[in-house]
């Protein structure tokens, strides 16, 4: 898949210990999709930290695209029979974590 970097790519040396990225364009907003490449496999998820039970498994030299989702649920309400959900909108942020032993992991927005 081709795409066009629209971001500065953020390379991390993955460890034992769960480390959090916050990817920007080059414009300093919040991209809508990430390529994530590893070169040894890791533990991803989105907007939490990753852990081995519920992170996103990334195998040996891949890439991947993911869309990030940048918009949560804070409140509920109601208003006679209609639920209105409010909606925050919040950065998304990329948590990864080793599945083996070290390596690098590239982060980088596109379009």
């Amino acid at each position: 898949m081709l795409s066009k970097i629209v971001g500065p790519t953020v390379v991390l040396t993955l460890s034992g210990t769960a480390q959090t990225v916050t990817p920007t364009t080059f414009a300093g907003t919040q991209p809508k999709v990430v390529r994530i490449a590893v070169g040894a496999p890791a533990f991803i998820n989105f907007n939490t930290t990753a852990t081995t039970s519920t992170g996103i498994l990334v195998p040996n030299g891949t890439a991947e695209h993911f869309k990030l989702e940048n918009s949560t649920v804070t409140t509920a309400g109601t208003t006679s029979t209609f639920y209105l959900p409010t909606y925050a909108i919040t950065t998304a942020t990329i948590s990864v974590l080793q599945a083996g032993s070290g390596g690098l992991i590239s982060i980088t927005p596109v379009a």
